[in-house]
C-alpha cells in the first residue's frame, strides 16, 4: 500500500514539473460563480446527481453533472459581438462530432437552443512531453480550408466575412486584426499602453504580413486551457464555440503563448510540418505577433486586466 503511495505521489510530482505554464488557469478561477440548480434542471431535468462548477470562458458556463456528463450553457448568443453569432451551439456541436483521427473531443449526448450536454473525459493537464501529439492533432484540424476568412454557421460553411479591414477581401493582418480587438478595450488600459501596442501595429513590419494566405478551420481558443490529455495517450481538444474560417497562427500563437520548452515547440513543429501543416520561415515571431492580438482580447475581463503576466507577455512582445 506505502510502496503504491509513492508511486502515485511520484507521478504526481513529474506531471506536475512537466505541465505546460498557464496563468489564465488563474484569473479564470476567480470567474467561478454560484450553481443555479433549477437552472440545470431547466435544461437536462430533474436530477439529484452533484453538480460541480468547472473552469468556465468568456461566454459559457460548464457544470459537471455527476461523474459522466458535463452541462455547458452558453451566453449572449445574441450578441453581434465578433465570434458570437446564433449558430455557435450547432457549430459546437458538429465540430465535437467529427471524427478526428489524431485526437478526440467528448460525445454529444443532448442539445437546446443554449446548451449542450457533453461526456466527461477523464484527463490531465498538457505536459511537455506532448509536443508531438499536439503538432499532429492541429495539423488535422487545420487540413480543413475555405474560400476566405469568415464567421462559420452550424453547417461549418462560411457564414459571412470576419469584420477586420475596410473590406472582407482584404489580407487577415495582425495589424487589422488588433486595431479591431485595441478599439474595444481602450478604456479598460492604461493610455500609455495603449499608444505603445497602437504604434506596435503601425510600424511593425511582421504585423503587416497576411498571415491567412490559406484560410483554414482555426479552433481560436487552442491553449493549455482546452487542450489536454487523456488515460488513452491521445490530446483532448475541448471549446470550439470561437473556431471560425482564419489564420493557423492564431491557434499556433494561443499554443505557444506561455512559452513551453525548445523541446516541445521543436516536436510540435516536425509534427505539424510532417502531418501535412505550413509553416513561415519566421512563423514563430508571426505566430507572437498574431497572439498579441489575442492577448489584447483578453483584456475585456477584469480578472485578465488585473493580471500582470498578461501585461507583461504583451509588452514583452511589443519590445522583441
Amino acid at each position: 500500500m506505502r510502496a503504491t503511495a509513492v508511486r502515485l505521489l511520484r507521478r504526481a510530482l513529474v506531471m506536475w514539473s512537466s505541465m505546460l505554464r498557464n496563468p489564465e488557469r488563474d484569473w479564470m478561477g476567480a470567474r467561478r460563480r454560484p450553481i443555479d440548480r433549477a437552472e440545470v434542471e431547466r435544461r437536462i431535468g430533474s436530477t439529484s446527481e452533484d453538480l460541480e462548477l468547472l473552469t468556465g470562458g468568456l461566454n459559457n458556463i460548464n457544470i459537471r453533472v455527476g461523474r459522466d456528463r458535463v452541462l455547458r450553457v452558453y451566453q449572449g448568443l445574441e450578441s453581434g459581438a465578433l465570434f458570437r453569432n446564433a449558430a455557435v451551439v450547432g457549430k459546437e456541436a458538429a465540430l465535437a462530432s467529427r471524427r478526428w483521427r489524431a485526437f478526440r473531443t467528448p460525445a454529444v449526448l443532448a442539445r437546446g437552443p443554449d446548451f449542450l450536454v457533453f461526456e466527461f473525459v477523464d484527463h490531465e493537464p498538457l505536459s511537455e512531453r506532448h509536443g508531438a501529439a499536439v503538432g499532429r492533432a492541429l495539423a488535422e484540424i487545420h487540413a480543413t480550408t475555405f474560400a476566405s476568412t469568415g464567421l462559420l454557421g452550424a453547417n461549418l460553411e462560411l457564414q459571412r466575412p470576419a469584420d477586420w479591414g475596410p473590406a472582407a477581401e482584404d489580407p487577415f493582418t495582425a495589424r487589422e486584426y488588433g486595431r479591431a480587438q485595441l478599439a474595444e478595450v481602450v478604456p479598460l488600459l492604461e493610455p500609455q499602453l495603449v499608444s505603445r501596442i497602437a504604434a506596435f501595429l503601425d510600424s511593425d513590419p511582421v504585423a503587416a504580413r497576411n498571415a491567412a494566405e490559406v484560410s483554414v478551420l482555426t479552433h481560436s481558443d487552442f491553449k493549455a486551457s482546452n487542450v489536454h490529455w487523456t488515460t488513452a495517450g491521445v490530446p483532448l481538444v475541448l471549446d470550439w464555440e470561437y473556431a471560425w474560417a482564419g489564420s493557423r497562427y492564431v491557434d499556433i500563437g494561443q499554443l505557444l503563448r506561455w512559452k513551453p520548452s525548445e523541446v516541445f515547440v521543436n516536436e510540435f513543429a516536425a509534427a505539424y510540418v510532417a502531418a501535412g501543416g505550413t509553416l513561415d520561415d519566421d512563423w514563430r515571431r508571426l505566430a507572437e505577433v498574431i497572439d498579441l492580438c489575442s492577448l489584447i482580447g483578453l483584456c475585456r475581463t477584469p480578472e485578465a486586466q488585473q493580471s500582470e503576466a498578461l501585461i507583461m507577455r504583451i509588452v514583452e512582445t511589443i519590445d522583441r
